[in-house]
């Protein structure tokens, strides 16, 4: 069986960001350099460092914990000096410039990664992939990201705090025991999202999957912790589809009834996704590509794999669009061994 990530240096991501940077601007622009930390904990601890609040930090995306991973952000309310001066563990700030707006979701191009394959057998042979099945991999899911995000949008708050279990929304629970919003709100919002888009991601890799049942040939199964991802031979007969990612008032397009069908199974309305009573989780559906493009992949040589004895090692690295899972070319290409 391979490995993927045995070290943090198995797993190489660096940002294409499209931010623009100026010698003058409200925020300050940095490259965040990050070793076995994912993005909402180093971010967090960049916070608490300057005594900021959270949403005084800005990134285009979240990157991988096990992994070395360079992303742009952007800082208010500090210096650069201050900035410069902070010393924390497996993580380095670079300032790079000033701009007018903060950093958000989405500012950025793509990705390039160098991810190592460990533990192969000798005659491992890989080949090399130009399209992928755009499906969410298991970075989105976590243990209980996809359970707690149904939770929040059948609006059963207790069960979803409890699978969150943060020590300060219990403690808000201990002196208000049916006061779940106030709890809830006691966590970063950003969190929150996360749960939810967890959920979404989870029903879209469900309608991607049917989608290719019904549509492509040359299927074979990967199974995953939600269930199975449909792969096909031939994932160029997915060009130009584009499915919704079901939210509060998304668009119906060419997959309706596989889209009735799973919304029944998971009891749920397109207005189960708006949350009156925390407004700001309320989310609008929108649409995804079903396959993008995996630029300039190049594959190494097999070498010996000194973390493995008697096994062999490659090195793999291609360029992704913004959203797009290495995670899951990787799970296609080791599919066809």
């Amino acid at each position: 069986m391979y490995i993927l990530k045995q070290i943090p240096e198995d797993f190489i991501v660096k940002e294409i960001s499209n931010v623009e940077i100026k010698t003058s601007g409200r925020y300050l622009y940095l490259k965040l350099t990050k070793k076995n930390w994912n993005t909402l904990d180093a971010i967090k601890k960049i916070a608490d460092a300057l005594h900021l609040k959270e949403k005084q930090i800005g990134f285009a995306g979240s990157k991988d914990k096990l992994a070395i991973t360079e992303q742009v952000i952007s800082i208010s309310g500090s210096s650069k000096e201050r900035i410069q001066s902070l010393a924390i563990p497996n993580a380095s700030l670079q300032f790079l410039g000033y701009g007018d707006t903060p950093i958000s979701l989405g500012d950025l191009e793509g990705n390039q990664f160098e991810i190592t394959i460990r533990n192969l057998e000798p005659r491992t042979k890989i080949d090399p992939i130009t399209f992928i099945e755009n499906y969410f991999d298991e970075q989105r899911f976590s243990s209980h990201n996809t359970a707690i995000g149904k939770a929040l949008i059948q609006k059963d708050f207790a069960t979803a705090l409890q699978l969150i279990d943060n020590p300060y929304a219990n403690i808000h629970l201990q002196a208000s025991p049916q006061d779940y919003i106030s709890a809830l709100k006691k966590l970063p919002l950003r969190l929150l999202r996360l749960y939810i888009n967890s959920y979404q991601s989870y029903l879209w890799n469900e309608t991607l999957a049917e989608y290719s049942r019904q549509h492509c040939s040359g299927l074979h199964e990967v199974p995953y912790s939600q269930g199975k991802l449909i792969f096909s031979d031939d994932p160029t007969q997915l060009q130009k589809v584009e499915l919704p990612i079901i939210g509060f008032g998304y668009q119906e397009t060419i997959a309706p009834d596989i889209i009735a069908d799973i919304l029944k199974k998971e009891n749920l309305a397109p207005q189960d996704f708006i949350i009156r009573q925390i407004p700001e989780l309320t989310l609008e559906g929108e649409l995804r590509e079903a396959i993008v493009e995996v630029k300039e992949m190049k594959i190494s040589p097999p070498q010996p794999d000194e973390l493995n004895p008697k096994k062999n090692k490659v090195l793999i690295s291609f360029i992704l669009p913004k959203g797009s899972y290495a995670t899951m070319v990787i799970k296609k290409v080791m599919s066809y061994l």
